[in-house]
């Protein structure tokens, strides 16, 4: 789920292309959850990184990506590469389920097919038996272990913003998401190759309009060739965890050295999670940014899958 930029940023298209993943991690913070200096000195980097960028990539998180991730990554590259009709019975969002979007400049705007699912065990078996007809309880199974796995790490951020922010209570946000009402989301986003896709609402297919583009050119800019997967916005919730696989595309808008806001190219990396601040949470912690956090996706390629 996404709240889309109440002031679209298209008045910069800079986009600034950092090197690959390093220990500091350039504008963007790397964050090693291993806490190779104690946990104290961990607490202290993840709630620094909340309140100065909203926005971090964590390593060495507990989530192998040859174990639930790879397995996830294989039933829904399956299910994604089924013909329309048979994607349609999985559909039409409400907002559950699968659908695409193509909704203009000011909000949610580009190329994109996905799966929206709550992450809960009992709405995924709901919804498997339309996802993947010939196994659904192996659908199932394969989201439950994967969300289960995701959900801890989120957990064990949240307990360490807690303890980084001095709470007396520091499993107060983390209890947010394993309350059995939880509104938790599972949202795996398809980039296919082409600009035609099947909109499930009362039209069988939609042909995308408008789409920013000319002749191909940086790869990372839209103004020059990239295509818009997932147009500029915030996220409402606590928080969100991205994985995409090893092709570049998610953007973050931050302040260069200057203080002017950029787009900067997040370098691919399958074996890592970047964490997303949310709305919800920067009004919980009194985490006051100089900006909404907003993030976007952008791609030249085949395809390319984003959790």
């Amino acid at each position: 789920m996404v709240v889309p930029s109440t002031t679209p940023a298209r008045q910069e298209t800079v986009t600034m292309l950092l090197p690959p993943p390093c220990p500091g991690g350039g504008a963007i913070p790397t964050v090693d959850m291993s806490a190779p200096h104690g946990r104290g000195a961990l607490s202290r980097q993840v709630a620094r990184a909340c309140a100065e960028q909203g926005f971090f990539r964590a390593v060495n998180h507990g989530v192998p990506p040859a174990g639930p991730a790879a397995r996830l990554d294989a039933a829904t590259s399956a299910f994604f590469a089924l013909a329309a009709h048979d994607k349609q019975r999985a559909g039409p969002p409400s907002p559950l389920g699968y659908g695409c979007r193509s909704i203009g400049f000011n909000g949610d705007f580009g190329e994109l097919e996905y799966l929206l699912l709550h992450a809960n065990p009992a709405a995924v078996a709901h919804r498997a038996s339309s996802i993947d007809t010939n196994d659904p309880s192996r659908f199932s199974s394969v989201v439950n272990e994967y969300v289960e796995a995701v959900k801890q790490l989120a957990c064990d951020i949240l307990d360490l913003l807690g303890e980084g922010l001095g709470l007396e209570d520091p499993r107060l946000f983390s209890k947010l998401i394993t309350e059995t009402d939880s509104d938790s989301l599972l949202r795996i986003n398809h980039y296919p190759p082409s600009c035609t896709v099947h909109k499930l609402d009362h039209d069988d297919q939609c042909k995308l309009k408008g789409v920013a583009r000319t002749k191909a050119g940086n790869g990372g800019n839209p103004a020059a060739g990239g295509r818009i997967g997932f147009g500029e916005h915030s996220d409402p919730q606590l928080l969100s965890l991205l994985r995409a696989n090893d092709v570049d595309g998610l953007q973050v808008l931050l302040p260069d050295i200057n203080g002017k806001d950029v787009w900067i190219q997040v370098p691919a990396d399958s074996s890592a999670y970047f964490v997303n601040v949310g709305d919800l949470l920067q009004v919980v912690t009194s985490i006051n940014l100089s900006r909404r956090n907003i993030i976007r996706y952008i791609f030249n390629y085949q395809k390319n899958y984003a959790l």
